[in-house]
């Protein structure tokens, strides 16, 4: 299949001005917000150091709370990294779907994890746990 000299000359430049482009520009314009929260630095220690405490769930346009009830290691700490999950206990009026939230902490400050209802035998509440696995530490 031939290309056209017009198909050719308009697909270089817009890779041309692609090129040109600011990096934050682009991300913006796909979506990207480069500002996003980071999880670097927070470790199973630190989780561990803020049990029992409160977390902010942002969803949608409003704020759903939470309570860090356990933090367990789910395999030896290597110096090739770490893995563990958090398990936060929620109100029923509340209810969140498997999703990846923003999550805001008084003293861990914020960062964005997976969330995935989980099925418990406490009736009273709703159970969401996030598994972190970091490969390299």
């Amino acid at each position: 299949m031939a290309t056209s000299r017009r198909i050719f000359l308009r697909t270089g430049s817009l890779v041309a001005l692609a090129a040109g482009v600011p990096l934050a520009s682009l991300e913006r314009v796909l979506g990207y917000d480069s500002s996003a929260p980071s999880t670097a630095g927070l470790t199973r220690k630190n989780f561990a150091e803020h049990l029992n405490t409160d977390f902010i769930i942002h969803h949608a346009q409003s704020k759903v709370s939470v309570r860090l009830v356990e933090v367990e290691n789910l395999r030896a700490a290597t110096p090739q990294g770490e893995a563990f999950s958090l398990l936060f206990r929620g109100d029923h009026s509340t209810a969140l779907t498997q999703n990846t939230y923003v999550i805001e902490h008084g003293k861990l400050g914020r960062f964005s994890f997976l969330l995935v209802p989980m099925g418990t035998r406490d009736k009273s509440a709703v159970f969401y746990e996030a598994i972190i696995n970091r490969l390299h530490a």
